[in-house]
């Protein structure tokens, strides 16, 4: 397995038949594995600094740290630095902020209650948009069956 100063900068895309296209995307939901324990943490990260719909990236936008981004999770950056192997992997991408953070919100509180969650606590508001639509909620319900 490679050193955690090379896994960092490396994101796996959970579908692989899937692209990660920054211009196209304005939050992406994330996970981190730890396989030696079976403990995983979900996440949602910006790519763009001040950006919350890729119809507000300009030619001056500038991309957000997402690339070597671990987590907000004091927790999850611990077991990082403490050398624990793990594995990013992008769940899904969303063209707005919104969007990101309903799919967020809605897979921990499906997956927070299993053993090996390390997502401590959820803060969330977020106003219904017309992307959260059946294709949003079926993107959902596919993350949270291949997930369980």
């Amino acid at each position: 397995m490679a050193s955690n100063d090379e896994q960092e900068l490396k994101w796996a895309m959970w579908y692989q038949d899937e692209d990660f296209i920054p211009e196209e995307t304005a939050c992406f939901v994330y996970i981190i594995q730890f396989p030696n324990s079976g403990e995983f943490y979900i996440g949602q990260k910006r790519v763009w600094k001040s950006v919350k719909n890729v119809s507000e990236i300009k030619s001056t936008s500038k991309q957000s740290n997402w690339n070597d981004y671990t987590s907000s999770s004091k927790s999850v950056n611990e077991m990082i630095e403490a050398g624990e192997p793990y594995k990013k992997s992008i769940l899904a991408c969303y063209p707005t902020y919104a969007e990101a953070l309903h799919a967020e919100s809605a897979l921990i509180c499906m997956l927070c209650s299993q053993w090996g969650s390390l997502n401590k606590a959820l803060m969330a508001k977020f106003k219904f948009k017309a992307g959260m639509d059946k294709e949003h909620m079926q993107k959902i319900r596919e993350l949270l069956e291949d997930l369980t």
